[in-house]
């Protein structure tokens, strides 16, 4: 299937922003992060295919794991033996993809 000239325009696009970013001062890595980001996901509906939640998962951080035990109504500890495992850079990761708590309708059942 061939590409769009605008979707590869897009990528290229992107590709070259990378390599700005990797000469540019680390004070103005965060905007412009957010600003891709936000560029990327006024075109995108995560309702309508769920790729990200059924192929990969975050990294957790404490204040994460505290969050959602609290809402599932578990301590922390329980929900990381249960949900979460150490990778091989010491980081906290899903056990299994996809999450257990992504719906068939693409939803995630810990937020509203």
């Amino acid at each position: 299937m061939k590409k769009s000239s605008a979707s590869g325009g897009i990528r290229e696009e992107h590709r070259q922003v990378a390599k700005q970013l990797k000469k540019r001062a680390p004070a103005d890595l965060d905007d412009r992060i957010h600003e891709l980001h936000n560029e990327a996901f006024s075109k995108i509906d995560c309702l309508e295919c769920a790729q990200c939640c059924r192929t990969t998962g975050p990294l957790w951080l404490d204040k994460d794991v505290e969050r959602v035990a609290k809402k599932l109504r578990l301590k922390p500890a329980d929900f990381e033996m249960r949900y979460l495992r150490t990778d091989e850079e010491g980081d906290l990761v899903l056990k299994q993809v996809p999450f257990a708590f992504l719906g068939q309708d693409n939803r995630c059942s810990i937020y509203d």
